[in-house]
């Protein structure tokens, strides 16, 4: 573990100057996954469907103003993003992300899609420092400087993209400037070469919409990309960016959009909503029924769906309800949901797992009580590379005692 991590500093510094900053532990050879990356790669097509969906359903929405689905995507809309502005939104500003990052259980299931998600330099750095501990990691991890970069300006049609990589609002920042230092050889960025100017750049990264649209640039961003000369990692609408969508397949009204494979790849996800909520089978569950459940029949989490980003962070807001604390937990966002938040009610998939076989590796790390979480980091055609992190907490969000690795 010291090796690896004293490595992890070692490379950082090299690239980036790193200063004091706070490192989980490390997994100190690679996971071997399996069947598990297999999935990974089938998903890809699955995950631009549901986006693709998603968008379909958010913009018809908007010009029907149908208020039960406007009301799930739109209702917290912050300032400067209301429903009327994203009824002027061009065509353009709706496009799926081009970079993202799921994370998922074991059981296949995908708790969430993030847009562009953290730790992108992660993938290359672990690569390098087990490689120096003498394992033998794929190539494709090697090469994923230039393949990332290659996603990047097939995305924007220019051989050598000028990038504005927003950093405020990334959690793990110094693997966000890792990216951008081990990339600079195909990607000129904005702050990093002198040559690239804030009104002349090709591609906008943002870790956050809200982020974007507060640009001092924006408008100028916004006429530039209808006029296709900018790209957008992730779209300057709400949609991508909230956990409010993940209700839109289950949803009674909703469901019959979606087909059955999108359902297939995500945990049941429904909302409160008048004091209860609709189950899996469309019945309605008040919350005081909901609360009387003995523990084991409430292995649901309830999650903030909506934009604020104080909340819609990481593992913030995110709640076990099998627990002691689920009647105050519940009321507490009733009475918010009450006010127009979203509140999700999703199912705990990540124990669904005692009747699936697992590689060596993975057994191992569940035999010692770990909680696992799987990332796939995904560009426009392929999965870049897999990440697995692995705590005795069933919040796994790169905290200082999780264990992270690289999945093969």
């Amino acid at each position: 573990m010291e090796d690896f991590t004293s490595f992890v500093k070692d490379e950082l510094s090299q690239k980036i100057g790193i200063g004091d900053w706070r490192f989980p532990q490390y997994f100190d050879k690679p996971i071997n996954l399996g069947l598990i990356k297999e999935s990974l790669i089938a998903q890809k097509e699955i995950i631009e469907l549901f986006f693709s969906k998603v968008k379909e359903l958010a913009q018809t929405a908007l010009i029907n103003r149908d208020v039960e689905i406007n009301r799930i995507l739109f209702s917290e809309a912050p300032s400067g993003m209301t429903i009327e502005y994203h009824q002027c939104l061009p065509k353009c500003c709706w496009n799926s992300p081009i970079i993202y990052r799921t994370d998922q259980s074991l059981s296949g299931k995908i708790y969430e899609i993030q847009a562009p998600g953290s730790g992108w330099g992660d993938l290359y750095l672990y690569a390098l420092c087990l490689k120096r501990l003498g394992h033998v990691i794929p190539p494709e991890y090697f090469e994923f400087p230039a393949l990332y970069a290659k996603n990047i300006s097939n995305a924007t049609g220019k051989e050598t993209p000028h990038v504005f990589h927003m950093v405020d609002a990334a959690s793990v920042p110094y693997s966000a400037r890792y990216l951008q230092a081990i990339t600079s050889n195909y990607i000129k960025y904005w702050g990093l070469n002198h040559e690239v100017k804030m009104d002349d750049l090709d591609c906008i990264i943002s870790h956050s919409v809200v982020s974007i649209t507060t640009s001092n640039y924006f408008k100028t961003y916004l006429q530039k990309a209808e006029n296709k000369k900018i790209v957008f990692s992730t779209s300057p609408n709400l949609i991508y960016d909230e956990k409010a969508i993940y209700i839109l397949p289950f949803h009674r009204k909703m469901k019959s959009f979606f087909p059955e494979e999108i359902r297939s790849i995500f945990p049941f996800t429904t909302f409160i909503e008048n004091n209860g909520f609709f189950d899996e089978n469309d019945n309605f569950i008040s919350l005081d029924s909901f609360i009387k459940r003995k523990p084991h029949d409430r292995k649901y989490y309830l999650k903030y769906g909506g934009p604020d980003t104080n909340r819609n962070w990481g593992s913030r807001t995110v709640f076990r309800l099998n627990g002691n604390d689920c009647e105050r937990l519940l009321m507490k966002a009733n009475a918010l949901a009450q006010k127009g938040e979203i509140w999700l009610i999703q199912e705990d998939v990540s124990q669904n797992i005692s009747d699936i076989f697992y590689p060596q590796d993975i057994a191992n790390i569940l035999r010692e009580g770990n909680h696992l979480k799987i990332s796939g980091y995904y560009g426009i055609h392929k999965l870049f590379g897999i990440k697995v992190m692995a705590r005795h907490h069933f919040k796994v969000h790169g905290q200082v005692d999780t264990l992270v690795g690289l999945g093969i």
